[in-house]
């Protein structure tokens, strides 16, 4: 894996390509802490495993090495940063939070994780390119569904579900759909690896297989969707590249069939709903958000402080849990997370940066592979935040995949990779 492209011969291991390789695994190990997957086994309850002490001080070691590699290439990181700051605003709200905050203290050090946590995602997307990123974020994925897999196979306590969803695949982590939304971006990955890296397509062809099965065995809806959309969105991005003509009908069809589904769950919610196995509240869900807005009435503009919200059993989560008569532990929507969290205007700020990201990835559509991963990664995100919360989330692998996706869609990357985008935009103009 090389962080450029380099079509040179091969050459002898220098010191610097060790160093390379050192640095590589080092961020590989990184993103399979902030996966989560490793802790998974370890805990009881899916409470706040950010709180356990040892695991604060794993985060804590992996910060100071954050901060280390950064200071080592302060320029690019800068340059990545500035080119990132509409998804940075978010980021500085959270930690502006901490002055109305209802738990200023905790507010205060988890807004310092998410800052540190988002650094690492634009330290990423500085320093590698498209091909270096997708190949280390899909060597990550892959490396987690191979040990849920064996994990659940020789460990069905600890990696299938006993109680709720009995059956259900869990692997390394606490539930379904942790598992299933994973393997969903896994399988994704794997596709797109094989595109920029076609040399190893039989590699990454065998755990795109892997992961759709774990998909399948998870039994999460949400992410067979997502797998669709994900492997369904290469496909259709790759004729629409090779012929527009026909991409043209396949895209006019799309928006028929999506604004005929969106139609029949307003109005008819309980057939669409059932045709995948689920009832009209998503799994309570519904009822969930319908007790949050009374909560978000009370702080509708800044919110109640950055990730603190489900903290105190007698505050204002008490009388959520109340009214579902159950011990909700987030909202599960990323979108009412952060309005709980930094109000409406970080939701505004947050969809503002979503929208950029957007709109830099249909740039890119006919003329770059990046497309592959950026623009459908970027998609297959918001699916997934419409029932689970994953926007600003600290020390969390969803965030720092979408962010250093984001990044690198705002044009952080390393010098021969802009100067490559550069020349390419010239001879499109004709200069």
């Amino acid at each position: 894996m090389s962080l450029v492209y380099d079509n040179a011969p091969r050459q002898p291991f220098t010191l610097g390509q060790v160093s390379v390789f050192l640095e590589l695994t080092a961020l590989l190990v990184f993103l399979l802490i902030f996966s989560g997957g490793f802790f998974g086994p370890l805990i009881v309850e899916k409470a706040a495993a950010d709180d356990l002490p040892f695991i604060k001080q794993i985060y804590y070691l992996v910060y100071l090495a954050v901060l280390f590699l950064v200071l080592s290439r302060p320029w690019a990181v800068a340059n990545g940063m500035l080119r990132s700051f509409l998804l940075l605003l978010p980021v500085f709200l959270a930690l502006a939070s901490s002055y109305w905050s209802i738990a200023p203290a905790d507010t205060f050090r988890r807004a310092i994780a998410l800052m540190l946590t988002t650094i690492f995602a634009i330290y990423l997307a500085s320093r590698l390119d498209w091909a270096g990123l997708v190949e280390l974020l899909a060597t990550c994925f892959a490396v987690l569904a191979v040990m849920s897999f064996f994990l659940a196979l020789l460990v069905p306590s600890k990696g299938v579900m006993q109680e709720i969803f009995p059956g259900a695949w869990s692997g390394l982590w606490y539930e379904k759909n942790d598992l299933g939304m994973n393997m969903a971006k896994c399988a994704h990955l794997s596709l797109c690896a094989m595109i920029f890296r076609p040399q190893r397509r039989w590699l990454w062809g065998i755990i795109l297989l892997l992961a759709t099965i774990l998909v399948l065995l998870s039994t999460s809806k949400t992410s067979l969707m997502a797998l669709f959309l994900g492997l369904g969105g290469v496909g259709a991005l790759y004729v629409f590249k090779r012929s527009p003509f026909i991409g043209i009908p396949m895209l006019y069809f799309g928006v028929i069939f999506g604004g005929g589904l969106a139609l029949g769950i307003e109005y008819a919610p309980k057939f669409m709903f059932g045709l995948i196995g689920k009832d009209p509240t998503l799994t309570g869900r519904t009822d969930i958000w319908a007790a949050l807005f009374a909560q978000i009435k009370d702080h509708p503009w800044l919110g109640h402080g950055y990730a603190v919200f489900w903290l105190d059993e007698t505050g204002p989560a008490f009388w959520v849990r109340q009214r579902t008569q159950w011990l909700v532990p987030t909202a599960h929507n990323g979108w009412l997370e952060t309005w709980l969290s930094i109000g409406l205007v970080g939701v505004l700020l947050f969809a503002l940066s979503y929208i950029s990201a957007i709109i830099a990835g249909l740039r890119g559509v006919l003329h770059e592979k990046a497309a592959y991963w950026g623009l459908i990664s970027t998609l297959v995100f918001l699916l997934f935040s419409l029932s689970e919360s994953n926007i600003l989330q600290q020390n969390n692998l969803g965030w720092i995949v979408f962010a250093a996706t984001a990044a690198k869609l705002f044009g952080a990357g390393p010098k021969q990779e802009i100067k490559g985008q550069i020349h390419r935009k010239n001879v499109a103009q004709g200069l």
